[in-house]
């Protein structure tokens, strides 16, 4: 539950940041790079929250 939050966290984080990139001056390239990046970031996010994202793939906490 703790890695999922923090994952949840760390993508919410991203995304934002992402936005405030947007904000700026930026070539197309760039503008769209960062649209591309947002998307992706947006679906990882949903699937995490879906239980179906990286999550899933940790190994689990042995000896903790």
């Amino acid at each position: 539950m703790v890695a999922r939050f923090a994952l949840i966290q760390a993508h919410d984080d991203s995304i934002r940041r992402y936005q405030r990139l947007l904000n700026t001056r930026l070539t197309d390239l760039e503008r769209e790079f960062i649209e591309s990046r947002i998307s992706e970031e947006r679906s990882t996010l949903q699937s995490i929250r879906e239980g179906r994202g990286e999550v899933n793939s940790l190994p689990a906490n042995r000896g903790a």
